[in-house]
């Protein structure tokens, strides 16, 4: 069976940790030029969402008050500057939907929802990086407005992939969202089929992530994958029963 998907208490509560953040960027706020007054109002307003700031402050049993807020206004100017809160599906091309390199479907043993990325249908020297990242960007940002207490399960699909389809900057950006732009959205990540041509690529990809993401990224085959996706939710081709289609 899979391992429990790590829980965190809180050690400082949401009204104190707002007041915290209005003390300590109340100059930021007031300028409003780097922080979007609506992400403002959603950190102000939801509980749930104001809590991913506070988890990604705690160590053990002590809250790290800078380390919390470091990313809070880090997360803030990247979505001011980004222009996030307004991201739309009119940005991209219907392609972008219809490949299905990146789409929801089903949850996992703990009903987190399951995020595939099928490696394969990416194509490094064709697709339009920027378009790609914030294409990803309205993903994350989709499933945090409408399921702000969830977090996800990331489904690295590299069957049937080669150097070809293996992006650096993607995955590094992939990486800095979950670090540092969506805190605690990722519950765990798997790399399914994981070929041996690119166990170098992965290898190097490790040392961009902090040493406590190992117990969050998780190698597996059509085996091993059940033991955190049941069969019922997993699709044909990683050995389930589910179509996907």
């Amino acid at each position: 069976m899979a391992a429990p998907v790590p829980q965190f208490q809180t050690f400082i509560s949401v009204k104190e940790f707002r007041e915290l953040v209005q003390k300590t960027y109340e100059k930021e706020i007031a300028e409003d030029e780097k922080i979007d007054a609506r992400d403002l109002q959603r950190f102000n307003e939801n509980d749930d969402y104001t809590l991913r700031f506070i988890q990604h402050g705690q160590h053990g049993t002590t809250f790290d008050q800078e380390r919390a807020l470091r990313l809070f206004k880090a997360s803030m100017e990247w979505r001011k500057r980004h222009n996030v809160y307004d991201i739309s599906t009119s940005e991209f091309p219907a392609e972008f939907i219809t490949r299905q390199a990146l789409f929801f479907k089903n949850q996992d043993r703990h009903n987190n929802p399951l995020l595939h990325i099928a490696v394969r249908k990416l194509d490094k020297s064709k697709d339009d990086k920027e378009a790609v990242k914030r294409f990803l960007t309205y993903t994350f940002e989709e499933h945090l407005r409408q399921h702000p207490e969830q977090k996800i399960v990331l489904v690295f699909d590299m069957s049937e992939t080669g150097l070809s389809h293996m992006d650096y900057e993607l995955v590094k950006f992939i990486i800095a969202s979950a670090q540092h732009f969506y805190p605690r959205l990722l519950a765990y990540m798997l790399i399914f089929k994981m070929p041996w041509l690119l166990t170098a690529a992965w290898k190097l990809i490790k040392t961009w992530l902090p040493p406590e993401a190992d117990q969050f990224i998780k190698f597996v085959d059509e085996k091993s994958i059940q033991d955190y996706i049941a069969p019922d939710q997993l699709s044909e081709a990683m050995g389930g029963t589910a179509r996907y289609d």
